[in-house]
Parts: C-alpha cells; sequence; structure tokens
C-alpha cells in the first residue's frame, strides 16, 4: 500500500504505520483493516482479514484484593438472620469491562452471602444426604438479598501489560466472612462469640440459648 520495502517502515506508533524519513506517508490501523478486508485490494493468493496471535506467561501471581462490610438484623426469639445491607469495594487491577466486572461482584456476593446463611450439605446417621435437591438445599433467591452497594479501587499491576488482575466471582471471598461477623458482632452483648456456618435459624438460636444459660 506504500510501495515501499518492509525494512523501511517504523515501529507501528500512535495506530500508524509510517515511511522512515517520510513520516508523512502513513497508514492508520483502520485504514489497513479495510484494505485487508477488500479482496480486490490484496495480493493474489492472500485471505481476506486480518488476523494476529502471540502468547504472554506472567512470571508471577496477582494478587486482587477489596473490603467488604455487612449490616444485619437478628431476631432473638427465633435466630433469624437477615441481611439488610451489604457495602462492596474491590480491587481487580485495571478494569476493562465495567459492566462484566460489576456482574462478576453481584454474582459473587450471592454466592458469598448464601454459604454464610443458607447453604449446607446434610446427611443422615447412615450417611446419605439429605440435601440433594434444590427444595432440601438452602439458596436465596434474590428477593432474600439486598440491593448491592458496590464500587471497585484500580491499581494496576506490574506483571502484564494491561495492569489487570482476576475479579472470577471476587466477592465470594470477602462476603462470608463479613455477613458472620456481623451476626456474631448483632449477637456479642449476649455472649455469643461464635457460631458455625451456615447461620440456620436453628444454630443462631442455639448459641443465644447456650450463652444465656
Amino acid at each position: 500500500m506504500l510501495e515501499v520495502d518492509e525494512a523501511d517502515l517504523t515501529e507501528p506508533s500512535d495506530g500508524r504505520f509510517e515511511v522512515a524519513g517520510a513520516p508523512e506517508r502513513a497508514i492508520t490501523w483502520a485504514d489497513l483493516a479495510a484494505a485487508a478486508d477488500d479482496p480486490s485490494r490484496l495480493p493474489d493468493g492472500m485471505s481476506p482479514g486480518l488476523t494476529a496471535s502471540g502468547q504472554f506467561r506472567e512470571l508471577e501471581s496477582t494478587f486482587p484484593f477489596g473490603a467488604h462490610v455487612a449490616v444485619v438484623e437478628v431476631d432473638v426469639q427465633t435466630g433469624d438472620a437477615r441481611l439488610v445491607r451489604h457495602i462492596a469495594v474491590d480491587d481487580c487491577g485495571r478494569i476493562l469491562n465495567p459492566m462484566l466486572v460489576d456482574g462478576q461482584v453481584h454474582g459473587g456476593l450471592a454466592q458469598g452471602i448464601a454459604q454464610a446463611l443458607y447453604e449446607e450439605v446434610r446427611y443422615d446417621e447412615t450417611g446419605n444426604p439429605v440435601s440433594g435437591t434444590l427444595a432440601t438445599y438452602g439458596i436465596p433467591a434474590a428477593s432474600e438479598l439486598p440491593w448491592f452497594e458496590i464500587a471497585h479501587t484500580e491499581t494496576p499491576t506490574p506483571l502484564n501489560p494491561l495492569g489487570a488482575k482476576g475479579v472470577g466471582e471476587a466477592a465470594t471471598i470477602g462476603s462470608t466472612p463479613a455477613v458472620q461477623s456481623a451476626v456474631i458482632d448483632a449477637l456479642s452483648h449476649l455472649g455469643v462469640r461464635h457460631i458455625d456456618l451456615p447461620l440456620s435459624p436453628e444454630r443462631v438460636w442455639r448459641a443465644i440459648r447456650d450463652a444465656r444459660a
């Protein structure tokens, strides 16, 4: 397209291919893509379109991080613990798609909160699972979860060119202990110091009864 040898081109800069010593002679990536998609402008035997491949191997692991705060209400008569507010601030490095990152956090929050309050695999005295269906294994519906309040900080990692870290369901890590800690804190004035997960009404009620005793 520029009618020069490949060796006479400079390295691509600012989205442009320039002729060495003659920067006014240049084409952009957009120009190149349009030409590559037009069979009439291609040399014989060249397939239309642009393709590229590469391999990047990260030398070390990246570590996303975050902070979660949960607010709960506990009915001390029945042991029912309900999450009324949850604030999550997660950092996954540079964010490329904010909507997808929010979706990962929302899904992670639902899973982490469910682990704290509802989900449990149970067995009978002979070892048979008794919570093998969705009718007996507690999974919360959206109506049982509060409106999540989420925010992000961006701390790019130096270990890859994008500065990105992992975000896959990041909130599963912070939400579970945040909810458990909130319930324990709500009952601390009664002497409760620990309750095994999940925080079912029965377990919470028994912890309150034992603390009072």
